[in-house]
Order: structure tokens, then sequence, then C-alpha cells
């Protein structure tokens, strides 16, 4: 008896699919620079992803669909999605036409987690280190908590197996379909106008070129300054380290050469890295201080409540009629 296997569905290739319409690519590109989107890395280059049901969302809200505001009822843009099976369907297409690719998102753990290969270690330690260890571990794991609550968990993309288009918030897309805009046109025709008038630097009028020439030399000095300050910047630290036997770390605009803004390349203007157990020895020191001047204010208060209680009590004696002595009257009478 032979056996009846279920064969998978095979994706019909690209040279079979019937081509876009003029309305469907117009669809594509409003999709494109209209939806939410986001970078990411993908095969150690930078892509930009977006969300399943953003872009549902995105097309049942546009001037195509029935549910949307934006429609209008001249009849200048026909009506292509009156439910978001429809719109669902005009991104499944879209991805059979590889304009994008299903992907999935791989974290990178740095700490990953190490558990204790034997447990009798613990019955051999006492109780009062163990419940020291227990009271460290519990402070880590919630630095450890808080410290992934602020920082954004590293993340990469990999291709999916199963190429199909859901609706949901956990299925990422990555595009592949890159529109020349109206913007690149602009920015490469002022390109090549630019590339033409440079060549014709000799045809210039003579104040013309005046100005460019001294606008350069400005420009060439400007460069100079920085990057002789970035070499400034080396020599201050490799002194410092050298003086301080490598204990104190002294940079000057860190920022300077990263990759960051002009004005945030010049700041902060200087960051200093100190050993850690100074700055513990400097702040044990500040909170002892702080407890002594506590303990001090305790004890002046509690002699000054004492001194008054001690005034009362003479004064109400003083008023019932009788005599208050001290010691020495005492003995001389």
């Amino acid at each position: 008896m032979s056996e009846t296997r279920k064969k998978p569905r095979s994706r019909r290739s690209f040279d079979d699919l019937p081509e876009l319409t003029t309305l469907e690519k117009t669809i594509a590109k409003y999709l494109r620079f209209q939806c939410s989107t986001k970078k990411g890395i993908l095969m150690g280059m930078q892509v930009v992803y977006f969300n399943g049901s953003k872009a549902v969302e995105c097309l049942t809200e546009s001037k195509w669909s029935s549910i949307s505001t934006k429609c209008s009822n001249n009849g200048k843009n026909p009506i292509c999605f009156s439910s978001k099976h429809d719109a669902v369907q005009m991104l499944r297409k879209f991805l059979d036409h590889e304009m994008f690719r299903r992907v999935i998102k791989v974290y990178k753990d740095k700490n990953p987690s190490t558990e204790p290969a034997d447990d009798t270690s613990q019955s051999n330690t006492p109780r009062p280190i163990r419940q020291r260890k227990a009271k460290t571990d519990e402070t880590t794991v919630e630095s450890l908590t808080n410290e992934d609550k602020i920082k954004k968990k590293k993340f990469k993309f990999e291709l999916h197996d199963d190429q199909i288009f859901v609706d949901s918030f956990n299925d990422f897309y990555v595009w592949i379909y890159s529109p020349t805009t109206i913007k690149q046109y602009i920015i490469g025709g002022l390109l090549v106008i630019g590339c033409i008038g440079i060549c014709l630097f000799p045809l210039w009028p003579a104040e013309v070129r005046t100005g460019v020439y001294y606008l350069s030399m400005v420009l060439a000095s400007l460069l100079g300054l920085l990057l002789s300050l970035a070499v400034f910047k080396y020599i201050i630290f490799a002194c410092i380290w050298l003086i301080t036997m490598g204990k104190i770390k002294f940079w000057l605009l860190p920022n300077l050469t990263e990759d960051v803004g002009f004005i945030e390349s010049f700041v902060p203007l200087y960051v200093i890295n100190a050993p850690k157990k100074d700055i513990k020895n400097k702040k044990e020191l500040i909170n002892n201080q702080n407890e002594n001047e506590q303990m001090n204010k305790e004890k002046f208060l509690l002699d000054s409540s004492d001194g008054i209680n001690k005034k009362n009590k003479h004064q109400k004696l003083i008023d019932e009629g009788f005599e208050v002595l001290s010691k020495d009257e005492l003995e001389t009478k």
C-alpha cells in the first residue's frame, strides 16, 4: 500500500506572475513612503523594515479605501480596499513580486544566564554567608532588570522560511522596493549643474573667483584647526595618563572624532575617567561625615531638651513654695 503524502505548495516564480498595473504601482509607492518604518540590520546591511498590521492600517486609511475618510466620492480615486482582507491580498501580491521580504527578529544576549552546576556547595556554606549571597543575588537581579528596561536589546534580522504575508504585530518585513523620488531627481540635477559649473571655473568673473579663493582658504584653515585639536587631544591624554600611571584618563572633546553632528562633536568639553575605588572612598567619607553630623545634631537636641525639662521642674518647685538649693549651698547649711 503506497503512502500518499501532501506536497508543500510551491510559490510561483517571478516570471510567471502578471505585471503590476499602474494603479498597483502607485499604491506600492504610497505604501513605501507613507507606512511607518524603522531601521535594522539584515546580513550585515542596514535595511528599512515595517510591521504587518501597520501596513494593513496604512492601506485601509488611504484614499483608495472606502473605510477611510480620505476617500472622495468624485470618482477620481477608484476604491480598491473595502475591508482588511482586500489590503492583505494586495500586500501578498507585493510580496510575490518581491517588493519586500518576510524576516525574523533575532535578539543578541550579552549576559547569558549561568546556573551553578552542583547544589551541594550551598549545604557546605554556613547560613549567614548564604543569606548574604542571596541578598547580593537579589540586588544584582534588580539592577539587571532595571538596565534591561533602560537599554534596548540589540537584534538583527534573518530571512523567514515561509514567505507569506500575515496581518500581525509580531511579523516584520524588509523593503526591497526603492523607487526614485522627485527629491532624488532634484539632487541629481543640482549635482550635474555643480560639476559643470566647477569645470567652467576659468570662465567665471574675477570677483567671484577671488571670493571663492578666500572662502576655500577659510574652510581649509578650519579643517586644519580641527585636525590639530584632534592631535592635541591625544597628546594631553597621553601626558596625563603617564603622569598618573594610568589611573586617570582625561579626554578633551571626546566626541570630536565620533560620528555625530557638528554641535554635538563639541559637547561635552571634557571627560575624566577616575578609578572607581577613589570614588567609592569619597562617597564613604561623605556618608560618614553626614552620619556624624546627624548624630551630633541628635545629641545636641537631646541635651537641650534635658536642660529645658530641668528648668521647667525648678520653676514648678519655686512656684509651689519650695526652696531649690544647689549642692554647695546644702553643704554650707
